[in-house]
């Protein structure tokens, strides 16, 4: 009889393995796997689900080991997530035992998610790990859900149009004073003079009104001393063109509109006008190419926060208007070099909130909060404080914190764009009464903007109210041509696009 050799032993083993591991291969085309939520959905900036597998009873030998492998691919890229999770090992799992786990992923939500496709697929092996078989990868969800995109920062709001981004300093008005060159100069003549109070305090009152802050922000700062009744009566009150901001000017507007085109064209310095006329010039120019210029002639002329401020805002208009991806880089660079020099003047709401839009639009949302949350406390003007709590709200949807972003919301202006911003988060927190009325609000507020009737047509989805859906995606389709291509792929209106009223609007 002959003695079985090792190549011998080797083989039986190879084979048994093998058969093993193809007994798994076949058995798992019966496993099932269930994916919450269906279909996937962006919650702030990452797309959360959870997977469960289910495998047949009896699958494995104590040879025979199986993993379950999840990737996300969108476009040429993928997401891969890790091997380990969904593990079963034959030695570890009783034959009458149904091998079972679950386990919740999250990946960062980037742009082309919405048509991308989540994919799984099996690899059978021994315990050696010499011999493996890999199953054919299975689509268990297609698309995200990206509704929290619709959230309106300043981006293109209707076809055609771009609305404006940004905060300027205005030309006029108590906060805009100590904006200018001159800063808080007649300030601070007035304080040397004034003799109400000791050395020490006037140090004190010195060194806060060329801080931070706006003038809001240091009168309030101000009412905290006991000489302040008698510092606003006898130098707040007396400082020439607090409410103004910059002294009258002295040229009539055809005069100044011929030197600014002077000075547009470097034909004439800047200082051919004084600081008051180039910004009466460079505020009232509707051309933004030509505002850009005379700001840009300004911060060599008359360098204030003012200027570097301003000059900021039209390189962060330019950025929105434009589609070469290289100028765009180029034109935000511009404009946060513009507003720290604004802010290295003294920090303050303006230079510091139009960073903080920076960040926002570079998809920086947690950034972008704390940027409005710290500019607003530069602050104490009723005004501005309503901007910056309409970013707030607007940053926060996208950061996925819904209650907080109706919060804020609910304190700013009661304008069309925050209130379609007030129903998107509301919707977000399946609030649809809330969400029903802020939408209903912001188109009675402008009729014509598609938005809100996009956002009436997603409660009417997500509610099953076919009449509802379908009379606002109408109106919204009809209204922008850019929310018509998105309705088209919307995962939100994923089970009413092969009904024929869908398929007859986008005829």
């Amino acid at each position: 009889m002959l003695k079985p050799t090792i190549h011998t032993i080797l083989f039986f083993l190879l084979l048994f393995s093998s058969c093993s591991v193809q007994q798994v291969i076949k058995k798992v085309e019966n496993q099932k796997i269930t994916l919450n939520p269906v279909p996937l959905e962006r919650y702030g900036d990452s797309v959360r689900f959870e997977l469960r597998v289910s495998l047949p009873r009896q699958v494995f030998h104590k040879n025979a080991n199986y993993k379950l492998i999840p990737e996300f691919h969108y476009g040429s890229r993928a997401v891969v997530f890790d091997e380990t999770t969904f593990v079963f090992e034959g030695a570890k799992i009783e034959p009458s035992v149904t091998p079972e786990k679950r386990q919740k992923f999250s990946m960062r939500f980037e742009d082309g998610m919405e048509s991308g496709t989540l994919e799984v697929y099996g690899i059978a092996y021994n315990n050696s790990g010499w011999y493996q078989r890999r199953t054919k990868s299975t689509v268990i969800a297609r698309g995200v859900k990206n509704t929290p995109s619709l959230t309106q920062l300043g981006q293109r709001y209707e076809s055609g149009d771009v609305f404006q981004i940004g905060m300027y300093v205005p030309l006029e008005g108590r906060d805009s004073y100590g904006m200018f060159q001159d800063g808080w100069r007649t300030f601070k003549d007035a304080l040397q003079s004034y003799s109400g109070i000791g050395m020490d305090e006037r140090a004190q009152i010195m060194t806060l009104i060329q801080g931070r802050g706006d003038f809001s922000y240091k009168e309030k700062q101000l009412q905290e001393s006991p000489h302040y009744v008698a510092l606003r009566r006898e130098v707040i009150l007396r400082i020439p063109n607090l409410t103004s901001g910059l002294p009258a000017i002295q040229k009539t507007p055809m005069e100044i509109s011929i030197m600014a085109h002077h000075i547009r064209n470097n034909n004439a310095v800047p200082q051919v006008l004084t600081e008051s006329e180039l910004a009466y010039a460079a505020a009232n120019e509707p051309r933004l190419s030509e505002k850009n210029k005379l700001y840009f002639a300004m911060v060599k002329g008359y360098p204030s926060v003012f200027s570097w401020n301003n000059l900021g805002v039209t390189y962060l208009n330019m950025y929105q208007r434009e589609v070469d991806k290289s100028k765009k880089i180029g034109f935000l660079s511009a404009a946060r070099d513009a507003f720290e020099r604004a802010n290295g003047i003294f920090e303050n709401p303006y230079a510091s909130f139009n960073i903080a839009m920076i960040e926002a639009l570079q998809g920086n949302f947690l950034e972008a909060y704390q940027g409005f949350y710290i500019s607003m406390s530069l602050t104490q003007s009723e005004e501005l404080r309503k901007l910056h709590q309409a970013k707030l709200g607007a940053v926060s949807i996208l950061n996925g914190d819904y209650r907080l972003a109706a919060t804020h919301l609910n304190q700013g202006d009661r304008n069309q764009v925050n209130m379609f911003n007030r129903g998107l988060a509301y919707l977000m927190m399946e609030d649809y009464y809330n969400a029903l009325t802020a939408f209903e609000d912001s188109a009675v507020l402008e009729i014509e903007n598609g938005y809100p009737f996009y956002g009436l047509a997603l409660i009417g989805a997500r509610n099953g109210e076919e009449d509802r859906f379908f009379e606002n995606i109408a109106k919204a389709v009809e209204k922008n041509e850019y929310l018509r291509q998105r309705a088209m792929a919307d995962m939100e209106f994923l089970f009413f696009r092969q009904h024929d009223r869908f398929k007859d609007i986008f005829r």
